[in-house]
């Protein structure tokens, strides 16, 4: 605080009273830089984890395949070429558990017919391999895919930053930060998947329908869903939330219907097996070729399907508790006055019924799957709270 905004405090309240308002606000601006230190450590650790120690995960090996299938169409070719990305980084360790830690991954290594089967539930995100294709001209497929996990990461990282900071609650990083790596943050930055490059869109589409931006926010939705098609689910939820909480309507419907007509055509195009045959290989039964496999629709499958995923969610994850924890704390904020943004309500109840939603259209337990709802919800429930940490708390 300068000499003159301490003078004019002090004509004001008097020397005594404006003596303790500095150094109570003094105190506010170190714990504000300490809270945006320690979210910038922790999403530094992950980065660097994830660039030095990269996690050479199953999805890496299909993913790289898709990006190369469009030049190498016969299996043998396509799985050869596939491998010698792969092989080079990998530690002995990752190599042994990607080709043999259970009889899937081995069907995969032996069998390039299996290999190749499986890719039409990884080139739909069209964004994603396309983004792999272009790095691949930089520093190579294995490196470009790692580096696609890392870089998104630290764009999360900033943005929960200026999130917080513009929402005057970085004393809140405190709080985010641990629950950000409870929810995934660092396993995410260190796999090679789509999901970080998805949180990173669909958390800045959020941020600017948050800051009142309904045509920037949209225009990312929309994006997102090229990334994973699955993301339709959020573009959905915030859809619902506008007309129950009588947000503008035109932009998100319209997002809406172009976004379901995009993964409708990326579905097609990209031979995805439809939703059915995906569940029952991702959720009853695994199958080592997916070449002409269309089970037959089983009301007992479907339940199994589900049962088995709300048994490994709530033993083994932490997004139904994530979940359960910040919706107490919205009535909770609500009750004490704190929510009374209408956008701010609107968006936790999108992403609110966004992960149940997600669950019920597909009940994959893994926590990755629900880092965009359960991020975007404490996003929006801290910058409400801006909690202060100070004596004058």
């Amino acid at each position: 605080m300068s000499s003159t905004e301490q003078t004019v405090i002090g004509r004001t309240l008097g020397t005594r009273s404006a003596e303790a308002i500095v150094r109570r606000l003094a105190a506010r601006s170190l714990l504000d830089r300490a809270g945006a230190f320690f979210l910038l450590v922790g999403v530094l650790f992950a980065a660097a984890h994830g660039w030095l120690r990269p996690d050479y995960n199953w999805d890496m090996v299909a993913y790289v395949g898709a990006a190369l299938e469009s030049r190498y169409p016969d299996a043998e070719a396509l799985h050869r070429e596939t491998w010698s990305r792969i092989e080079p980084g990998a530690d002995d360790a990752q190599e042994q558990r990607l080709k043999y830690a259970n009889p899937y991954n081995r069907s995969q290594w032996e069998n390039p017919a299996d290999f190749q089967s499986q890719l039409g539930m990884y080139r739909v995100k069209l964004a994603y391999v396309g983004l792999l294709r272009v790095l691949e001209l930089v520093m190579g497929l294995a490196n470009g895919a790692i580096l696609l996990s890392v870089l998104p990461s630290l764009g999360v990282g900033l943005l929960c930053l200026w999130w917080l900071w513009r929402g005057e609650a970085l004393q809140g990083a405190f709080f985010l930060t641990p629950l950000l790596f409870i929810a995934d943050y660092s396993r995410m930055t260190s796999a090679v998947a789509p999901d970080m490059l998805l949180a990173l869109v669909s958390l800045a589409a959020l941020y600017a329908l948050w800051r009142g931006r309904e045509w920037l926010g949209c225009l990312l939705l929309f994006a997102s869903v090229f990334v994973r098609p699955d993301n339709i689910i959020l573009v959905f939820a915030v859809l619902i939330a506008a007309v129950l909480f009588n947000r503008r309507k035109l932009p998100i419907l319209l997002t809406f219907l172009a976004a379901f007509a995009a993964c409708m055509a990326i579905s097609d195009m990209g031979g995805h097996p439809g939703w059915w045959t995906h569940f029952y290989f991702s959720c009853v039964q695994i199958q080592n070729n997916m070449a002409g496999f269309h089970p037959d629709f089983s009301l007992l499958a479907m339940v199994k399907g589900y049962a088995r995923g709300a048994v490994n969610s709530l033993q083994q994850n932490d997004w139904p508790a994530l979940l359960a924890a910040m919706t107490a704390g919205w009535a909770l904020l609500a009750r004490y006055g704190r929510m009374g943004d209408p956008r701010a309500n609107a968006l936790v109840f999108a992403l609110a019924i966004g992960t149940l939603g997600k669950f019920a259209s597909f009940p994959l337990p893994d926590d990755r799957f629900y880092f965009v709802f359960i991020a975007g919800m404490a996003l929006v429930l801290v910058a409400a709270w801006k909690p202060r940490l100070g004596s004058d708390a």
